[in-house]
Order: structure tokens, then C-alpha cells, then sequence
């Protein structure tokens, strides 16, 4: 399985509700292409995070000023 395709079928699997430990268990790849698809799934995420609050910060700050 090449790696794209492992990360959308990580990320299907994350959306439905498994664990990372369930998803090490169901899926069938080697350990550390599972491990390092994980990792990158977590890394973009944290990203997203951090934007989404960045963005509510900035938005905060803007809704002050018009008080």
C-alpha cells in the first residue's frame, strides 16, 4: 500500500472513532509506515489547531477594536 493511500484510510478510520491502537491492530502495512502515517496525521493536525486558534485570536482582537 502506498502512502497516501495509508494516510486516507488512517484518517477515514480516525474520523470513524478508532483509536491510534486499534487502527495499529486493524490495519495491515508495515509497523513503521503505520507509525510514521500517524505521526503526520497528529503533525497536521496540531497544525490545524494552531491555525484555528490563531485565526479566533485574530478575530478576537478585531471584535474588540469595534467595541
Amino acid at each position: 500500500m502506498d502512502h497516501h493511500k495509508l494516510s486516507t484510510q488512517l484518517r477515514q478510520l480516525l474520523k470513524q472513532g478508532y483509536s491510534k491502537d486499534e487502527i495499529r491492530n486493524l490495519v495491515i502495512a508495515p509497523r513503521a509506515a503505520v507509525e510514521q502515517a500517524l505521526c503526520e496525521l497528529q503533525s497536521q493536525h496540531n497544525r490545524e489547531q494552531q491555525q484555528a486558534r490563531t485565526l479566533r485570536g485574530q478575530a478576537d482582537f478585531a471584535i474588540s477594536l469595534r467595541r
